[in-house]
């Protein structure tokens, strides 16, 4: 009798696993069905969508600058080809050291300034004498575009390089930008297009292509560069500043200060980059957030480039007196990355090719802060569809931070949200936040916030069904 009580025991458990696990999958295939019919909802099938590399670019988050050449010996921000060859040795230069300092404040990408507006090359080039081949660096057998490659390979790092376009005798100087120091002597723009043709080979023979996940070229408002990249860089956007060939697919926003504007679309029209204009100042400026358009048919978000040292980006002693301070670098995080952009930090290594060592302590306590900030959210709803959705805390508490991520691959569909909480006191919804632009992340600040035990996301407006990677909650 025993036994048999036991095996219908065991049997009723048995039935009740199988009735879960039914319940359960039929629940994921409802929400499967869901999250299709949101994504080929036909009144959204319109909106300007990423392509592969603009989203997995934008998914790195962040991305770290590098910039060194002839004039942090000169303790300028341009080289004017005042040092002489023999006196560039950048002998405590470690290319691992930048790895270090990507990571510590998690970095997934290092761009290498390989050639700025004094021509200088990183690399032996067969395009100048003005190269770290003919200079005292390992004693003239050096290649830091090789070194730097080899060790972003070696550490899981996707790279990219900036590179400037020399500027030909033919061509006006622009009076509103920065005046090319012309070591370079070229006289056309035939001529120069054919010499960073060449500089972009000899490049990509260096770092291989397939881990190059963007390029700067700047200065270029007449090249013509799109035939080659698209040969030789299928994997990288390019933040094309001013030009036309290729358009950009990445945007600068118009500072350098770390920071987009609220809202921060990653639209504009095709029409707006097709535009010519007569000097580069006006072409840089036409790239800006001012040409965000939501409804527009041209993706190209933005990238908020900043240097550590304020108004500093080659390092010399009187930077060190400007290094930002923790809370100034999470303000850039939380106005770049926390409004649908990608933040690009500079890094600038002294004279020597070292690292400052308060600069790297800095890029430390930068990672471990946005780690205790945003990396152990209390609340979290993962693939929601719809227009309202509402996560219960686990304890009243006062929130500082909400964390909302759209499923932009789709589009961006949220036109307008408000966020409320639940006063535990006062018992009735009150608002936190509300804004228009969402994109990969909004993050947003909720000051004095008082005990809530619930966050609600109302989408107000959208186009189409709203989709949402993750809506998280955080506290100090």
């Amino acid at each position: 009798m025993t036994f048999l009580c036991n095996m219908n025991f065991h049997f009723s458990q048995s039935i009740v696993a199988i009735l879960a696990l039914s319940t359960f999958l039929s629940s994921c295939n409802s929400h499967f069905r869901e999250w299709e019919r949101a994504a080929n909802d036909p009144s959204a099938a319109h909106l300007a969508k990423p392509t592969k590399v603009q989203y997995e670019w934008q998914e790195m988050e962040r991305g770290m600058f590098i910039q060194l050449d002839p004039a942090t010996i000169q303790e300028r921000e341009y080289d004017d080809g005042s040092t002489p060859l023999k006196d560039i040795r950048f002998e405590k230069l470690d290319v691992n050291e930048w790895v270090k300092a990507a990571k510590a404040w998690g970095a997934e990408e290092i761009i290498f300034m390989l050639a700025h507006s004094g021509g200088f090359c990183m690399w032996p080039s067969a395009t100048t004498q003005y190269h770290i081949g003919n200079t005292s660096y390992k004693g003239g057998n050096g290649d830091v575009v090789k070194e730097f490659g080899e060790a972003c390979r070696q550490n899981g790092l996707n790279m990219g390089f900036y590179c400037w376009s020399p500027h030909p005798e033919e061509e006006a100087e622009d009076n509103n930008t920065v005046t090319y120091t012309k070591i370079d002597k070229v006289s056309t723009r035939k001529e120069a297009d054919q010499i960073l043709h060449t500089r972009i080979r000899e490049i990509v023979e260096r770092l291989g292509s397939d881990h190059i996940t963007e390029i700067w070229i700047d200065q270029p408002i007449n090249a013509h560069l799109g035939d080659i990249l698209k040969e030789l860089l299928p994997n990288a956007v390019v933040a094309a500043v001013g030009c036309h060939d290729p358009l950009p697919t990445v945007r600068w926003p118009g500072n350098e200060k770390g920071v987009v504007s609220d809202p921060c679309w990653s639209v504009t029209t095709l029409e707006r980059m097709n535009r010519v204009f007569e000097t580069q100042f006006e072409a840089d400026a036409n790239q800006t957030q001012d040409a965000d358009n939501p409804d527009g048919d041209y993706w190209a978000p933005h990238e908020a480039d900043v240097p550590l040292h304020n108004h500093f980006w080659h390092m010399r002693p009187e930077a060190l007196k400007h290094r930002r301070s923790v809370n100034e670098l999470m303000e850039c995080y939380i106005k770049s990355v926390g409004r649908n952009s990608f933040l690009l930090l500079n890094c600038a290594p002294q004279a020597d090719g070292s690292i400052h060592p308060d600069d790297m302590e800095r890029y430390k306590e930068f990672g471990v802060e946005i780690e205790r900030t945003f990396g152990h959210p209390i609340a979290v709803l993962d693939k929601e569809v719809g227009n309202e959705h509402c996560l219960n805390l686990p304890v009243p508490t006062h929130v500082t931070y909400t964390d909302v991520w759209e499923a932009y691959n789709y589009g961006q569909r949220i036109r307008s949200y408000v966020i409320e909480g639940f006063d535990v006191d006062k018992k009735c919804w009150i608002e936190l936040a509300s804004g228009t632009s969402v994109g990969r992340r909004k993050i947003d600040p909720i000051p004095d916030c008082p005990l809530i035990d619930k966050v609600r996301l109302k989408v107000k407006q959208s186009v189409g069904i709203p989709m949402l990677r993750k809506i998280m909650v955080h506290t100090k």
